[in-house]
């Protein structure tokens, strides 16, 4: 419980600094199909010190938006680590708050979103161009599991992620999980609900393939601070736990380690 309690003062600490180091970036979403790129939206964009390269992280947020935990605790996390972080803004970057919006369920916006922020990480000279993995929260997860995984939308020749996390999202994807996609890994509270919850648990662990975490006692939103019993817009029960934040980042850092490597 200490090593715990040590490792969540640390990332206390990291987040403070990390704070000043933050820039705000800005990119298009990429083509997608017949579909042209989007106007340019904006992004936090966070690094180790030195001038790299890095392997990186591309997140993709909720459906409460740009939350601490993603323009802070994560990136602290995975900067500490020895990766780059940018956290895309698909919903505030055009104009919308939290879920209900036009944009939640618009799996298309958000596979432009992600992927013309790899785009716009690749062309950075601290950035190893080979090594970057995309991580989507709740929604974010959502359109990784059912829409960037399936669709397969590079071509030969392009950059691509390496490597995806999914942390509480819904997990479709396990029948529409094409051989040869890019490492898999999904991160599921024991209590969360609905589709989350037990029936998601089932279906993944009849993939092999696909990496699933569940976190006992933890619930939908588990690593974000001011969660603490409210429902979401789906009707999913929101707790904070800072020991299933814990050891989630332990798997993330794991998986990233596996599959793109690190300079620490």
């Amino acid at each position: 419980m200490l090593g715990r309690l040590t490792a969540m003062l640390v990332i206390g600490s990291l987040s403070l600094m990390l704070a000043a180091c933050q820039t705000t970036v800005s990119f298009p979403g990429a083509p997608l199909g017949n579909d042209p790129a989007t106007p340019p939206i904006s992004g936090l964009m966070a690094k180790p010190a030195g001038n790299g390269p890095f392997p990186a992280v591309v997140m993709l947020h909720s459906c409460g938006g740009m939350k601490p935990h993603l323009d802070a605790g994560w990136p602290a996390y995975f900067t500490s680590l020895g990766y780059a972080v940018l956290a895309v803004d698909t919903f505030g970057s055009r104009g919308y708050g939290p879920c209900p919006n036009p944009l939640w369920a618009f799996a298309t916006l958000f596979v432009k979103d992600a992927y013309g922020a790899l785009d716009y990480l690749v062309k950075q000279p601290f950035i190893d161009a080979n090594r970057v993995a995309v991580i989507g929260f709740s929604i974010g997860a959502d359109h990784i599991n059912n829409a960037l995984i399936p669709w397969r939308v590079r071509k030969p020749g392009e950059h691509d992620f390496k490597a995806a996390i999914a942390f509480y999202g819904r997990c479709d994807a396990t029948g529409s999980y094409p051989e040869g996609s890019i490492p898999l890994m999904e991160v599921i509270a024991e209590n969360d609900t609905g589709t989350y919850s037990s029936g998601c648990i089932n279906k993944l662990t009849m993939n092999p393939r696909i990496q699933v975490h569940v976190l006992a006692g933890a619930y939908h939103a588990f690593d974000v601070p001011g969660a603490r019993g409210q429902k979401d817009p789906a009707g999913n029960t929101m707790v904070y736990s800072a020991i299933a934040t814990n050891e989630a980042r332990e798997y993330a850092g794991a998986f990233l380690r596996k599959h793109l490597g690190s300079i620490r």
